[in-house]
């Protein structure tokens, strides 16, 4: 299976972005304007988030998260074949705190989020990383697709690290000097042990694992904001929120976190995971 979709994926993302853009055009009108996707969880999402705007608004805000959400997914696709230098010219970013940390002797936690297109920078990222970049992940329960995304985010020099194996995978990389990429605004499978935190006016579960894990290895904490500057061109952020996470206070990194995260939302609303059900647990008091 996996097989069978490299071949016809494949010779798709070699079409030229502005050809795989009108394949994003029509996506998006399927599945905004014919199936609806999840159309009503992104709309109850909007609705609490941006409570002070006016349907209009929010319903111009919907409209362009359905776009970014098809073009993010063409994107991908167009990475199984995409050059680093035609990445390099879309993705901007200011790569010298990467090496300025690993100067300093420093691995590196970089905490982003769902905001548009993660899968680009988990790349570029990559391509501009002095450091071993390995990036945590949930693998999917559909063994060929997850192939596929993993040999798409790889192919870079990059390494996987499962969220169900994660001792071992950073027993993998812990000889040498690496920058661990987590993207945390997921939703935890156990919310007893999540820390509950106001996010866009709904109190929300986040993990704890990456606080932790930076604390534990004494790792500098970068976070790291995604800006779509147009079609096809973004600039990742990277910035520096402390040098040794153990010198924090217990909590601080998420809180700073969660609150960065509400910045890139209303700086870009259209611009992050709104299907994703991000406020479906409630916390049991």
């Amino acid at each position: 299976m996996y097989y069978l979709l490299l071949i016809f994926l494949f010779p798709l993302s070699l079409l030229p972005l502005s050809v795989l853009y009108l394949l994003s055009d029509a996506l998006y009108w399927l599945l905004f304007h014919v199936i609806g996707y999840r159309r009503e969880i992104v709309k109850d999402n909007l609705k609490h988030a941006f409570a002070d705007k006016t349907d209009e608004e929010r319903e111009v805000i919907m409209k362009r998260f359905y776009k970014s959400f098809c073009d993010q997914w063409i994107e991908t696709l167009k990475l199984l074949s995409i050059s680093k230098s035609a990445l390099n010219k879309r993705v901007k970013g200011n790569w010298d705190v990467f090496k300025m940390l690993d100067q300093e002797g420093k691995n590196t936690y970089a905490l982003l989020g769902h905001t548009f297109n993660w899968e680009w920078a988990n790349v570029i990222c990559q391509l501009n990383s002095p450091q071993q970049f390995a990036g945590v992940y949930l693998p999917l329960e559909n063994k060929a697709f997850d192939r596929l995304m993993r040999y798409v985010r790889t192919r870079s020099g990059g390494v996987l690290i499962s969220m169900k194996a994660l001792k071992s995978g950073l027993q993998q990389i812990a000889a040498k000097r690496h920058i661990i990429g987590m993207i945390a605004d997921q939703n935890p499978s156990v919310t007893e042990v999540a820390l509950w935190l106001p996010f866009m006016h709904r109190e929300a579960p986040f993990f704890r694992g990456p606080e932790q894990m930076a604390r534990r290895a004494r790792g500098a904490v970068v976070f790291a904001g995604i800006k779509k500057v147009r079609r096809g061109y973004y600039e990742v952020k990277l910035e520096l929120m402390c040098r040794d996470a153990s010198e924090t206070n217990s909590e601080d990194i998420t809180r700073q976190y969660v609150a960065f995260m509400e910045r890139q939302l209303r700086d870009q609303p259209e611009n992050w995971l709104w299907s994703h059900r991000r406020w479906k647990h409630i916390r049991k008091v």
